[in-house]
């Protein structure tokens, strides 16, 4: 057994760990797949033509690779025309300091310029921590068997 005395726990520094900064590619895989899209699917809606379906597949790729960020604002629309997710928020992903970021779910990049719509169609977003929102904690925890 570890004994401590009322000092020395008064004087430890107290440890909180931030979860790492989501990148803008991040981001915009998780909001796809929230929405249930494969990089095809997304590509088929964003073509031009059948020609152009390779190049949208690697464009989408591109987009969701560590580093990369969208330059043209007609990438962006094309893609929020393809599944829901927040070009602002995306914006400030790609543009600010890690420090000003909004709070985004690590598992679904929701937040609360993009919340999950329930059954009713009632807007919905509550957090289970700093990187998850309740639905995904949730779902974790029915899929491991760890019931709250």
């Amino acid at each position: 057994m570890i004994h401590v005395s009322p000092q020395q726990l008064a004087s430890a520094a107290v440890v909180t760990t931030q979860p790492r900064a989501l990148t803008p590619a991040r981001y915009l895989a998780l909001r796809r797949s929230a929405a249930g899209m494969s990089i095809n699917a997304v590509a088929v809606m964003i073509a031009a033509n059948k020609r152009d379906l390779g190049e949208a597949r690697d464009l989408i790729a591109l987009l969701e690779t560590p580093g990369a960020v969208a330059r043209r604002p007609e990438t962006i629309d094309a893609l929020r025309n393809a599944f829901p997710f927040d070009p602002d928020v995306y914006r400030q992903l790609a543009s600010e300091p890690a420090e000003r970021h909004p709070r985004v779910c690590h598992a679904c990049g929701c937040s609360a310029w993009d919340p999950h719509v329930d059954a009713h169609g009632i807007e919905t977003l509550d957090w289970a921590d700093e990187a998850t929102c309740t639905r995904c904690d949730n779902a974790a925890s029915i899929a491991t068997g760890r019931l709250r």
